[in-house]
């Protein structure tokens, strides 16, 4: 199925008579059933990834349906279902599905929102017993969640946590947001985290209530999506699921957001980096499940499409009065949509930027899109379902899910993507621009929320909330823009290239291998994972490590501004437009230690890929108008950027860390007083200039014979010459003994805490499996000890970074936050698990969940394009030892007895980096 309300650029064809007020019916592959008691099914079968299903619990009624005394507990039940049911005692379910090879928030997991709590399940299908335990782990939360006292008042820490973690700026500045948009409505009341004093006294007697009355079934839909077979699952599900429910059930209340005051509200906060402004207001929602919705929907899109293609041309254009603008809107529910106009603005024109923005909505709202605006966007919309339907057996199961929870709870249609292109062609040549005119005049029509947010040091220059009001009113009443035709067809002028020749070919184990006649390398391996995915990247050792501080600075804007610059014929103002209809990015980086593009395409636009790389590298150009516009971005995110806690506390990580290399400093104003045009063009065009030494890895839905045309007409022409220059250490290093530092800034009510243990080993491959093995077990032991058992977090987790290319930056990161008054005992508590994990005391039952969760993932991580790049990469670049173990050698490395060993080595329990964020003060 296709999410058609939020796919963004999408495109054309013919019109066939019809009726509009047809209904779209659901695939004929989808199975649908309602049990006697009332409980409705979806089961589909799906190929993506193989062996495994995904599994959901819907229960249609989330915060909302909450009474007043019952505001959090949709959210709090959630968490309780992970907390004890009749047959899993306490947090048995959670060992029990780590036991089967599932990760506690990855493959198990589930969220609560305004009207909805979902539970989700990722289960393998090799054996018929491991579906009929996940649908028996739904049934249990459907029913059976004990909420015994004990768990309850357990589970209010963990889940203050949760609340302590969203609080800063962004809570401050979704409550200002919330207020002005959802303010007359139950919305404002019913934020799915609840209040403290909510929380806190949180009884099961509460917790049932509502348990009781909304986990009925016929308020809750079994969803199934996977590689099984769907009458097999249908029994499963009517096995556990044809239970009489404990009470009659009633439906709840159909809420709506109502009309959106008409208001402009001015919100600064001394943590704001950066100025923006948006315009929001609200629509009908309809679902997708008729041709007239459909045809409205597809419009919809469209008019988005179009909109962020003129807001994105608009930033690239000299003294732009917006930094970015971007155009969307989202579901809220089953009535309402939201729809959001939005920009970055420079401090030194807020007002033009405000006009700017409301300008643009206006004048497609006046004048509509030109005719070719219109046909390129309807050309990239079926581009994108073609690329849907191309790539089809590679869409995964969850995916799918999601649009099932749609049609359960919003009434949508299920629609394959086949079914989807149809569809489009049949409504896209009745859809004109008087249309597209009609749908942005009724969105800039209606009353609607302006919203400046600022830093508060910008107060005293701000327009008032009356001054905004005055702007919309002005720009309302002045007369109409002259619709301008713009020159929609833009195409690469061909490349005169003399090709190269392949001087030597070989099969390999996994992937072939040529040697060209300039001395590039070329990995190939030919996959069917993606039907119409190819993935290329030309890349070389060497980065701006041999380069001075001032090189280095300008190598980090170049890529960007060079990439968005002129290609070949096209100029920079026109890419945007060129690349409507098209199907493939081409994405130039340099960075410490390597350089090289990045080219992801599909099989029609290869050719023009390349080409365009081609022009990339070997004309490289900088347009002033773009060059002017990223410095001007970059002047206006660094300007305030210290106010941000968050920004503040990465880079004095980042700092102590590398104990203050240059290499590792934020980007200052006075840095780019040191960037010019014509040094990031220089640099630029030294790095992919001489080829010497560059590789190339390409993996994908391409077949030999075309490779080789490819690489002996783009990759073997390229010119080399001598000398080869290759990586030079940065010899950024961390601290010896024991750091620890405190930043101080902020109000947020939380602290923030990250230990960092650099590694101490050499690099091996088996060193490499048993990093990352340390980590999953960390984070099995990190959540049971310091969430569930201590409930001092939310979220906890590490992370392990082990590459010959790292050259001495490798390390073991535990972070979390955490109320400040329990920094200390948290982070004591932290430590004695690396001492005790050291010591050996590693509990079986770890081991196996880990090894485990392996082969639960092993067959998926082999059939993915990315896992292949990745691993030609390393076996060809790090070493060429590299090789993925299979289940049965992972198990027999990841013993209790070789982590020991390993982690004796590889960490040093009185080397360590510990930094901490504390508020100034709290609010």
């Amino acid at each position: 199925m296709v999410r058609f309300r939020q796919l963004f650029f999408l495109l054309m064809l013919t019109f066939f008579n019809f009726s509009f007020s047809q209904d779209i019916p659901n695939s004929k592959d989808l199975l649908v059933g309602k049990l006697p008691n009332g409980l409705t099914y979806y089961i589909y079968k799906n190929e993506k990834p193989e062996k495994k299903a995904s599994l959901n619990l819907v229960v249609a009624s989330g915060s909302l349906y909450e009474t007043d005394p019952q505001q959090g507990l949709a959210h709090f039940l959630e968490h309780m279902a992970f907390n004890g049911t009749t047959k899993y005692e306490k947090n048995e379910l959670v060992k029990y599905l780590q036991s089967i090879g599932l990760s506690f928030g990855g493959d198990l997991n589930a969220h609560t929102s305004f009207s909805e709590t979902v539970y989700k399940l990722q289960i393998s299908t090799k054996d018929a017993k491991d579906i009929d335990e996940g649908v028996e782990v739904l049934r249990e939360w459907a029913s059976e969640i004990s909420l015994n006292q004990e768990d309850v008042e357990k589970e209010k820490d963990i889940i203050l946590e949760e609340w302590r973690l969203r609080q800063g700026l962004a809570q401050r500045l979704g409550d200002a947001k919330k207020k002005a948009i959802f303010g007359n409505s139950r919305y404002f009341e019913r934020f799915p985290i609840g209040l403290p004093e909510t929380i806190k006294g949180a009884t099961p007697k509460l917790l049932k209530e509502y348990y009781s009355k909304w986990y009925n079934p016929q308020n809750m839909a079994v969803i199934a999506v996977g590689d099984f077979d769907p009458a097999a699952v249908e029994n499963i599900i009517k096995k556990y699921f044809s239970y009489d429910p404990s009470a009659k059930f009633v439906k709840g209340e159909e809420y709506s957001l109502g009309k959106v005051e008409n208001k402009a509200v001015v919100f600064t906060d001394p943590e704001v980096p950066y100025i923006s402004f948006e315009f929001t207001t609200r629509k009908d929602h309809k679902p997708v499940n008729s041709i007239e919705n459909f045809k409205e929907s597809i419009t919809d899109l469209l008019l988005t499409g179009i909109l962020n293609t003129r807001l994105s041309i608009l930033t690239k254009k000299k003294d732009a009065s917006i930094l970015q603008g971007y155009f969307y809107s989202y579901d809220l529910g089953k009535n309402d949509d939201i729809v959001t106009i939005a920009g970055a603005l420079k401090e030194n024109d807020v007002n033009d930027g405000i006009e700017t923005i409301l300008k643009s909505l206006k004048k497609i709202a006046s004048t509509g899109p030109s005719a070719s605006e219109l046909s390129l966007e309807k050309e990239q919309f079926l581009k994108n379902l073609e690329n849907l339907k191309n790539n089809r057996n590679s869409i995964t199961h969850e995916t799918f899910i999601e649009e099932l929870r749609d049609v359960y709870l919003y009434g949508e249609s299920f629609i394959d993507p086949e079914e989807a292109i149809k569809l489009f062609n049949k409504v896209a040549g009745s859809i004109t621009p008087e249309d597209i005119k009609n749908r942005a005049q009724m969105i800039y029509q209606q009353d609607g929320v302006y919203f400046l947010t600022a830093p508060e040091s910008m107060k005293s220059k701000l327009p008032t909330e009356a001054d905004i009001l005055k702007i919309a009113d002005s720009i309302k009443s002045e007369p109409s823009e002259k619709l301008e035709e713009q020159d929609s067809i833009f195409a690469l002028k061909p490349l005169d290239i003399e090709p190269g020749e392949i001087v030597k070919a070989e099969s390999l184990k996994d992937y072939d291998k040529f040697i060209l006649s300039n001395g590039i390398e070329v990995f190939y391996k030919e996959t069917d994972f993606d039907k119409d995915k190819i993935s290329i990247q030309l890349f070389k050792e060497e980065g701006s490590s041999d380069n001075t501080q001032d090189e280095y600075l300008n190598l980090l804007l170049a890529p960007s501004i060079i990439s968005n610059s002129t290609i070949g014929n096209i100029k920079g103002d026109e890419l945007e437009i060129f690349m409507k209809g098209k199907n493939f990015s081409v994405l130039p980086y340099v960075s410490d230690y390597e350089q090289g593009v990045n080219i992801i395409s599909n099989k029609k636009d290869l050719e023009t890929a390349l080409e365009y790389a081609s022009y990339l590298l070997r004309n490289p150009e900088i347009d002033e108008d773009i060059f002017a516009s990223v410095i001007d971005q970059n002047r206006e995110l660094i300007r305030n950027r210290d106010n941000s806690p968050r920004t503040v506390y990465r880079d004095k990580l980042k700092a102590v860390l590398s104990q203050n290399h240059p290499r590792r400093a934020p980007l200052t104003l006075e840095d780019l007083d040191k960037i010019s045009s014509e040094e990031a063009l220089k640099v630029f065009k030294e790095k992919f200039s001489n080829f010497n030494g560059f590789k190339v890895i390409i993996v994908g839905s391409i077949d030999k014979t075309q490779v080789e045309n490819i690489i002996k007409k783009y990759f073997a022409s390229l010119p080399v010459s001598l000398p080869k220059k290759g990586v030079k250490e940065l010899r950024i290093t961390a601290p010896e003994g024991i750091t620890q530092e405190q930043v101080i800034k902020g109000t947020d009510k939380k602290a923030t805490v990250s230990l960092i243990y650099p590694y101490e080993d050499t690099y091996s491959n088996e060193n490499r499996v048993l990093y990352y093995a340390l980590s999953r077990i960390l984070n099995i032991i990190l959540i049971d000890d310091i969430r569930e058992k201590m409930g001092g977090v939310y979220s906890i987790g590490s992370s392990t970074d082990l590459a010959p290319e790292n050259h001495g930056e490798n390390q073991l990161l535990i972070r979390f936050s955490t109320d400040t008054g329990k920094v200390q005992e948290l982070t004591a508590a932290v430590k004695k698990i690396m001492t005790d994990i050291a010591s050996g005391d590693i509990d079986n039952k770890v081991l196996e969940s880990v090894i485990k969760n392996y082969a639960f993932n092993y067959e998926t991580m082999l059939k993915d394009n990315d896992y292949w790049k990745l691993a030609i990469y390393k076996q060809n670049v790090e070493n060429s030892e590299f090789r993925t173990y299979t289940p049965d050698e992972y198990a027999s490395l990841v013993t209790k007895e070789n982590m020991v060993k390993f982690i004796k080595k590889a960490v040093d329990l009185n080397n360590y980096i510990e930094v901490v964020l504390v508020p100034e003060k709290q609010d």
